[in-house]
């Protein structure tokens, strides 16, 4: 979680002038474009667990929205419980080929992530694919290819999986979505797993998400694979 000074600033910043941040940025998450709009900053953190805590991690997350169609992120995650500070950075570009299609309904974006893994001193999986978003109503939607889930995995051999996800805006200001993925090599058909995450987030003040998460494996020892997240965003002109 951010407890930077920093941070604290920013929160106030957003705090006070949450009509203009409800202006560049909407409140509803399933209403939000898939990028982030030109010139908006995002700085982030999560932290993450597994069932009985031995393994405890720190994901710090920069983004920007270069143009109205074209974003960057940078995640980096590292261990906790060693006090390891090497980790994994990625750098996810997005670029909107699609945005209000089929009515306003149907945003697609091309994604591609890669990074290095300081602590193995190895590069990480190439990751490339569609981030989708179909719009079902103003309160459900349908997603797939999120940063960090991209369909096509080069590690060096190509792995295809295909991310579903169900979004529900079920109040102004809270948005739930459960996600899973299919995988298989060649058929995109669930053999041995069964992952599942549910990520429940508020929209506390415009310019601040705060969310949580739990996943599992349905198919694998569902307790043992029990995986738990808390963050934080800022939006920022």
């Amino acid at each position: 979680m951010l407890t930077t000074r920093s941070s604290i600033v920013l929160f106030l910043l957003a705090a006070a002038s949450p009509a203009h941040a409800d202006e560049i940025y909407a409140r509803a998450v399933i209403a939000r474009p898939l990028t982030l709009p030109s010139r908006i900053a995002m700085l982030g953190a999560d932290a993450t667990g597994n069932h009985d805590l031995s393994a405890l991690g720190g994901a710090p997350i920069i983004g920007y929205g270069i143009t109205d169609k074209l974003e960057v992120q940078v995640p980096y995650a590292f261990a906790t419980r060693d006090f390891e500070a090497r980790g994994a950075l990625d750098v996810d570009v997005g670029y909107a080929l699609l945005r209000g299609a089929l009515g306003g309904k149907l945003e697609v974006i091309a994604r591609a992530r890669a990074g290095y893994d300081m602590l193995a001193e190895d590069a990480r999986p190439v990751l490339v694919g569609l981030h989708a978003q179909y719009n079902v109503t103003d309160r459900l939607a349908l997603i797939s290819g999120a940063p960090g889930t991209e369909q096509v995995q080069i590690s060096p051999a190509v792995v295809f999986s295909l991310p579903l996800g169900i979004g529900v805006q079920a109040s102004d200001t809270i948005y739930l979505q459960l996600d899973t993925k299919l995988v298989s090599d060649t058929t995109l058909i669930v053999r041995d797993a069964v992952p599942a995450t549910l990520t429940v987030l508020c929209n506390v003040v415009p310019a601040l998400d705060v969310q949580a998460a739990l996943g599992t494996d349905f198919m694998n020892a569902p307790g043992d694979n029990l995986a738990f997240l808390v963050g934080a965003r800022f939006y920022l002109l």
